[in-house]
């Protein structure tokens, strides 16, 4: 049965009845029968639900995270605050938004209270155009080129994204006063302004930086429709010819004003090094088109020179005493997984920052969280995620970028763009543009399904290529459904209905990039064949895409008169690291699994930039013969375990989380918060009741249930929190290392606090309205490791004493020489 299917009782009443029936049974005899791990009592696994973190979180639940960030391919990054006092959740919130090029839809807006942990919120266009290039239309297509570096402003109750298209018609600007929810509204800009910086000076006025080698700036009108007035080469990588820090790359700047300087951050590439940060600053924005005698006012210097950690953003953090402490957000190469984000402290000294720990960040190096959320609200962002198994149940939420407006005269383009219905997760995009017609989560209830709209042609080509080369017939199909990878190991699973297939068809499950690796069926004379394609590097120019896409030998598997198979794929991008190696695999019953062939690769960066992004998994259905077509996928199933692993099918975590929901109270949490829990517990206990073939079937409902049982978490009647502010820092003095740690009583009535940390602890009884405890605690030791400092406030609210415990991170420290 599918590991993923939701409930078959729709009385919600009856269900939880069932539910808390069955559990019992589960965790006895059906555990025993099936042969799977056995966790004791129904108590003892409630206690033991302790889920981790998503599949892209690096948070590990200590109060530190490791870098990079996301594990997924989130490049171009910019980042943008919107502080508490100026939202309705009475904290700051963090938005994130990157660069998707051809994938539609486009510019995502990611959420984040923390900085390490983000999800998927909201995207700035469905489509970037309906012209014939972003919707790989007669012979047209967009690889390499679309939407590129976008930069996120917030600024008088606007937001506002602007971003450069290489072939759509120049730079556009999209606002909008509701970031997660709202429409956006597009204005085009008519030029090209690359990797632009839209920045807002301190009496408002809008411009946007931009270029490469040779930084210019334009100004734009008072409601940001229009360039009205050019400044170009403020600065250019010429003007600091010689300095060690700069050369190659110079660009990708971002803007920041911040303690009376503007400062830019770029990425630079030197030869003979790797990618790195160089900031530079200036008492006056334009610099040489205001300066006296019209001299370049902008100074430079090198920030970050390690393990190829580069282009990004500064974001702001709010410090204790009021303070705005200044972080970098930057990305590092990481093919053929992407480029992935890192979230970096800096250590500023007479208005220049050092990045990392002493300049140094390890790939994999650990750092202490720069903001400290409560317990509950840990655990919940710990759950969010980029990338997300789905059931296809047409249940996502409906966004407003999907009803934007185009105008048309061709009725079939109108009808291409035209709304079908149906609403998909939020982690998936399509490749290019889709066409409406011909895809649906409502043609069959619980399924997605591909129906052929054209037939592959083989003639088309990269047009960003100067040498034209071919697309292979994959690159050319429409609709193919694609979600980022993540490392370092990723399983995605699925089930299609090949049913409908027509001869010359081409249906599966892709691990693809410019070199992409799939399991497809292919229905020839009617009969269906699977099989496994692989194409690596070098690219040819020239292409016989029917040679190319021909199953390898010793993979293929004839179908007989089999209505659906089940294929996974298991990719790894550790074996060795920048390298991708799948391993692609069939099941007739979902139950017992055969590997087709070895594992294909390897897969690496396609130094041409046609394909600039990470690999991407996608779902995809193409005809070399004769249109209409169809095939049903029935789910997509995500799991970290590769079969090759050999670890034994392990349920105790979906175990744990389904017997906890049975612990719940409902009448303590939201309907609409527990109808979502309920779901998600009726899908779990499902699966569950049946029999399992892969990891992927327990981790894909098991993860859905405890994000559902992670935001219950934050969403219970709460008792009352004391405000405080804590902070801790380490320190050094003498040469020797302290951990400074500090709480400011923020209530309206004196508060006892307890400031505790591994090196000791300090008690203070009785600390007014706006006063501090602070105690500087000693290491004894020349370095202090990252750690966390807690501290315990007890007071009294509404005549009722509460305790309330905070948390803060401080980094390492060394004090030697």
């Amino acid at each position: 049965m599918p590991a993923f299917a939701a409930s078959t009782i729709s009385d919600p009443q009856a269900r939880r009845r069932a539910r808390r029936r069955w559990i019992p049974t589960v965790l006895t005899g059906v555990l025993v029968a099936a042969g799977l791990t056995l966790p004791g009592t129904a108590a003892q696994a409630a206690e033991d639900w302790s889920p981790r973190s998503s599949y892209t979180s690096t948070d590990r639940g200590d109060g530190s995270y490791t870098v990079p960030l996301l594990r997924s391919d989130v490049p171009d990054i910019g980042v943008e605050r919107v502080p508490a006092a100026e939202n309705d959740e009475g904290r700051d919130i963090y938005y994130m938004i990157s660069t998707t090029m051809h994938l539609s839809p486009g510019a995502p807006i990611m959420k984040s209270y923390d900085l390490v942990n983000w999800e998927i919120v909201n995207y700035v266009f469905d489509r970037a155009s309906i012209g014939d290039s972003f919707s790989l239309r007669n012979g047209q297509n967009s690889y390499g080129q679309g939407q590129w570096a976008s930069s996120l402003r917030y600024h008088d109750g606007m937001f506002y994204v602007a971003f450069n298209t290489n072939n759509l018609g120049g730079a556009y600007i999209y606002r909008t006063d509701d970031i997660e929810h709202g429409a956006w509204q597009r204005t085009a800009l008519g030029r090209g302004l690359h990797d632009p910086s839209l920045f807002f000076d301190l009496d408002g006025t809008p411009y946007i930086f931009y270029g490469n080698g040779n930084i210019s700036a334009v100004r734009l009108n008072a409601g940001l429709t229009a360039v009205v007035q050019d400044y170009p080469n403020v600065f250019t990588a010429n003007n600091y010819a010689g300095q060690p820090f700069i050369g190659g790359l110079f660009e990708g700047a971002q803007f920041y004003y911040i303690d009376g300087y503007y400062y830019a951050v770029i990425i630079t590439w030197p030869s003979g090094q790797g990618r790195q940060v160089v900031m530079l600053r200036s008492p006056e924005l334009l610099g040489r088109h205001t300066s006296a005698g019209g001299v370049n006012t902008y100074e430079a210097r090198g920030v970050l020179n390690s393990n190829g950690f580069a282009q990004g953003s500064l974001v702001p953090i709010a410090g204790a005493d009021g303070a705005t402490n200044w972080y970098g957000m930057f990305f590092r190469d990481t093919f053929p997984i992407g480029r992935i984000p890192a979230l970096i402290p800096a250590t500023w000294s007479g208005g220049w920052p050092t990045f990392g720990t002493n300049g140094v960040v390890p790939v994999e190096g650990a750092f202490a969280k720069p903001i400290a959320l409560s317990p509950e609200q840990e655990r919940f962002e710990r759950q969010k995620s980029v990338v997300a198994s789905d059931d296809f149940a047409n249940d996502a939420p409906h966004k407003a970028y999907r009803d934007e407006e185009w105008t048309t005269s061709d009725p079939a383009i109108a009808a291409e763009i035209a709304p079908n219905g149906s609403r998909l997760d939020m982690a998936w995009e399509w490749n290019h543009a889709p066409d409406n017609r011909y895809w649906s989560l409502t043609d069959r209830d619980g399924w997605l399904r591909l129906t052929t709209g054209k037939v592959v042609t083989g003639q088309y080509v990269y047009t960003k290529l100067s040498n034209r080369a071919e697309l292979a017939w994959f690159e050319e199909a429409r609709n193919t459904l694609s979600q980022r990878t993540f490392g370092p190991r990723q399983s995605a699973e699925t089930r299609m209905d090949i049913s409908a297939m027509r001869d010359g068809d081409v249906a599966g499950l892709a691990a693809y990039n410019r070199g992409f690796s799939y399991v497809a069926v292919k229905r020839t004379g009617g009969v269906n064949t699977l099989g496994v394609v692989n194409r690596g590097q070098p690219f040819a120019v020239d292409l016989d895409q029917a040679t190319l896409e021909n199953f390898l030998p010793g993979t293929t598997v004839s179908l007989g008169d089999a209505t659906e198979v089940h294929v996974k794929a298991d990719l790894d991008f550790a074996s060795p690291t920048g390298q991708l190696w799948t391993t692609f695999y069939y099941s007739l019953d979902g139950l017992t699994w055969t590997q087709l062939g070895n594992r294909v690769g390897p897969q690496t960066l396609d130094g041409s930039l046609a394909h600039f992004m990470g690999h991407r998994v996608g779902l995809f259905n193409y005809a070399t013969q004769q249109s209409g077509g169809h095939i049903d996928f029935d789910h997509y199933l995500l799991s970290d375990t590769l079969t090759a692993q050999n670890r034994p099918l392990d349920t105790g975590a979906l175990d744990a989380a389904i017997a906890y929901a049975a612990t719940l109270d409902e009448s303590a949490y939201p309907a609409d918060a527990w109808a979502a829990m309920d779901a998600a517990l009726a899908a779990a206990t499902s699966a569950r009741a049946g029999q399992f073939g892969t990891q992927n079937q327990i981790d894909a409902p098991e993860r859905a249930l405890s994000f559902q049982l992670a935001r219950l978490g934050v969403l219970r009647g709460d008792p009352p929190q004391l405000p405080v502010t804590v902070t801790a820092q380490a320190r050094c003095v003498a040469g020797k290392a302290y951990v400074a740690v500090q709480a400011r009583n923020d209530h309206d009535a004196p508060v006892a606090v307890v400031l505790e940390t591994a090196y000791g602890q300090r008690s203070v009884a009785q600390v007014a309205p706006g006063a501090n405890a602070f105690q500087q605690f000693a290491v004894r030791t020349a370095a202090v490791p990252a750690g966390t400092a807690t501290v315990r406030v007890t007071g009294t609210v509404d005549a009722s004493a509460v305790t309330t415990v905070r948390a803060a991170g401080y980094p390492a420290a060394s004090c030697g020489g």
